[in-house]
């Protein structure tokens, strides 16, 4: 509560800073980023059952055992065998990957983890080191920032999601909502009448179905994120694995407060205000708007899938039919791939979108 109570502080002088308020985007980006107090800038340990919530690759190291295949087969096409990972977590992802290449004696050159927390980069680092070999911890690099340049796969799991968003309202007409300090709690004000994000949202054509009191957010980052992206690289192959919706159900009728969750100790709730620094603070993707953006970026766009589908494609079902495994392993591998793939679980939730930058090559996971 201590360190709460110092990131609520730094926010607090910010908001006064400000003139009384400041967007929602603003608020979110310190809450998760202020070095040394956001929630994704210090040290409590956030994946796992120890954590807040769980990812695929905490859940089973089939998850990326499935991107390695897609990897692989990618580098039969000829992509070069780099790999890019943003926001690599605990670690396990990249452990997972990697031993697949090992076992299958499958070729690779180099894997890069973008991390900018120092604390992240460090338990990385230490995880890895107790699970790989010397000669594969020669060929990983850690990054706070994007490489001048890159040839090959680029992935992110539960990237786009950690972005910071907008919040916008339908009244008469569209407010953006903001954040100011009153009776000694952050508070939601009324931000702005005319903004990007006010005109992002009056751009969506199923806006006009949306009723009173609708309120939803706007995600400004893709497009300097694939920008930023596009620019770094030459050849490569990306993709993006998170929770979302086209916008057909993003703004739906009925999702009329949005998407915004919090998340503390696997516990979820819709207030954002709660705990400063020490909960996550997350919005589902939008892949139309991320499709657009990667377009006006320069990339071309390889398709959109069900993580189910993804996984299935790659081959996740051979990878637990394994003849020497015994009847508990064969259960337990079994009931991972369950949760992984069913559509009650993360099997439709979770959608995979593949970008591609001068290259046109078959992506497996993406077909059918």
């Amino acid at each position: 509560m201590e360190h709460s109570k110092r990131l609520i502080q730094k926010i607090v002088e910010h908001i006064a800073q400000a003139g009384g308020r400041i967007s929602f985007a603003d608020y979110m980006q310190h809450c998760l980023y202020e070095p040394g107090l956001g929630y994704y800038a210090a040290g409590s340990v956030k994946l796992g059952q120890a954590g807040d919530f769980i990812t695929a690759p905490e859940v089973s190291a089939l998850f990326g055992q499935s991107l390695a295949q897609q990897a692989a087969a990618l580098f039969k096409q000829g992509l070069q065998p780099h790999m890019l990972e943003f926001g690599a977590g605990s670690g396990k992802l990249c452990r997972d990957i990697l031993h697949h290449f090992e076992s299958r004696g499958i070729e690779w050159m180099s894997y890069q983890i973008l991390e900018p927390s120092p604390d992240l980069q460090q338990r990385q680092q230490l995880f890895l080191k107790q699970q790989l070999s010397a000669e594969a911890m020669e060929k990983i690099q850690w990054l706070s920032t994007l490489p001048e340049s890159f040839n090959g796969l680029v992935l992110g799991n539960e990237v786009l999601d950690a972005m910071p968003v907008n919040v916008v309202l339908k009244q008469d007409q569209w407010l953006e909502l903001g954040v100011g300090f009153e009776q000694d709690r952050f508070q939601w004000v009324e931000w702005a009448q005319d903004s990007a994000a006010i005109r992002q949202i009056q751009a969506i054509d199923r806006i006009q179905q949306l009723g009173q009191n609708y309120c939803t957010e706007v995600n400004g980052n893709y497009a300097p994120w694939c920008k930023g992206l596009f620019a770094r690289c030459d050849q490569a192959v990306v993709l993006m694995i998170d929770y979302g919706y086209e916008q057909s159900e993003y703004y739906h009728p009925t999702r009329n407060t949005g998407t915004l969750m919090c998340f503390y100790q696997h516990r979820s709730h819709p207030d954002p205000f709660i705990y400063p620094g020490l909960q996550d603070i997350t919005a589902f993707v939008d892949f139309d708007a991320f499709a657009e953006a990667a377009l006006a970026a320069g990339f071309s766009v390889t398709g959109l899938k069900t993580q189910a589908h993804f996984l299935m494609k790659n081959g996740v079902l051979d990878l637990i039919g394994q003849p020497d495994s015994d009847a508990l392993t064969q259960m337990s591998l079994t009931q991972q791939v369950k949760t992984l793939t069913l559509p009650g679980e993360m099997g439709e939730k979770f959608k995979v979108i593949g970008l591609q930058k001068n290259l046109d090559l078959s992506v497996s996971g993406l077909q059918g």
